[in-house]
């Protein structure tokens, strides 16, 4: 894949969302795949996020129409104060093939652009490749720290990038 373009989350995304959250290979180290109602709940949540400013995008291949997966930048909370984190899901074709730096790199800019100083990003202890990808971004590894992925239990590395250096 040569190129990509990102597009904002909409509500024709919602297989895409299925998709991701039913497969155990994109989300294995999230707590597993859920049934329908829960990936149209992750849906719904996506949904509302877009409305409230958050950046959320699906990442589409040069030449394609369908996404591969989704990037996003979103208001979250950590040690009482308001975050942005940062998170990606790729389709499991599309993983490892730099395909999620690249569209880091598309919505870096977007970020800046709405005053984002710091990312947050909390991928699974295990999640090597996750854990790597934050190491190449520029990200700096914290504690380890035990949060939940829609309602799920997850030991989670606690990754922060300074987007003002």
């Amino acid at each position: 894949m040569v190129g990509m373009e990102l597009r904002l989350y909409a509500e024709s995304d919602r297989a895409l969302t299925l998709a991701l959250e039913s497969d155990p290979a994109v989300v294995g180290h999230l707590g597993g795949p859920v049934d329908a109602d829960a990936a149209a709940a992750v849906h719904e949540n996506r949904i509302a996020g877009v409305a409230a400013g958050d950046l959320i995008y699906t990442i589409v291949p040069d030449g394609g129409s369908e996404p591969i997966g989704v990037i996003a930048i979103w208001r979250s909370e950590w040690d009482f104060r308001p975050v942005y984190e940062l998170g990606a899901m790729l389709l499991p074709d599309y993983q490892s093939r730099g395909i999620a730096g690249r569209a880091f790199d598309l919505l870096l800019p977007m970020a800046l652009e709405q005053g984002v100083t710091e990312l947050h990003s909390f991928p699974g202890v295990e999640n090597g490749p996750s854990n790597a990808i934050l190491v190449k971004l520029g990200f700096q590894r914290r504690e380890d720290c035990d949060l939940d992925y829609e309602g799920r239990p997850l030991r989670c590395a606690h990754w922060v990038r300074d987007l003002t250096e």
